[in-house]
């Protein structure tokens, strides 16, 4: 679990995947990927953690800052995105590109 779990924050971490105006930073030793969106008057915050058992253990997503978004809406988003992450064997980085595209539709 701990080799599979610090690949993917590898791969994140070298990942030369440039978002537009969404900044991707992975700790390795918190098991964490943020990223932070800013587009017009909307400042978005995501915080994906990979649990001690992954990939047993379900990825957690947990919204830090959002601004600028309903409520509805950011449930929706965060949904989707758990949904692809848990049971569609996504990476983290595909992952971040769907939501990223969500967002700005």
């Amino acid at each position: 679990s701990s080799v599979l779990s610090s690949q993917e924050i590898s791969s994140v971490q070298t990942s030369t995947q440039l978002f537009n105006g969404m900044i991707v930073k992975a700790r390795s030793a918190a098991r964490e990927v943020i990223a932070t969106y800013s587009v017009d008057d909307i400042f978005i915050e995501l915080i994906i953690q990979l649990p001690s058992n992954y990939p047993l253990g379900s990825i957690t997503v947990e919204s830090g800052k959002r601004v600028g978004v309903a409520v509805q809406q950011w449930r929706n988003w965060m949904l989707q995105l758990s949904t692809y992450l848990t049971h569609q064997n996504g990476s983290i980085m595909e992952g971040l590109s769907l939501w990223k595209n969500n967002v700005d539709k």
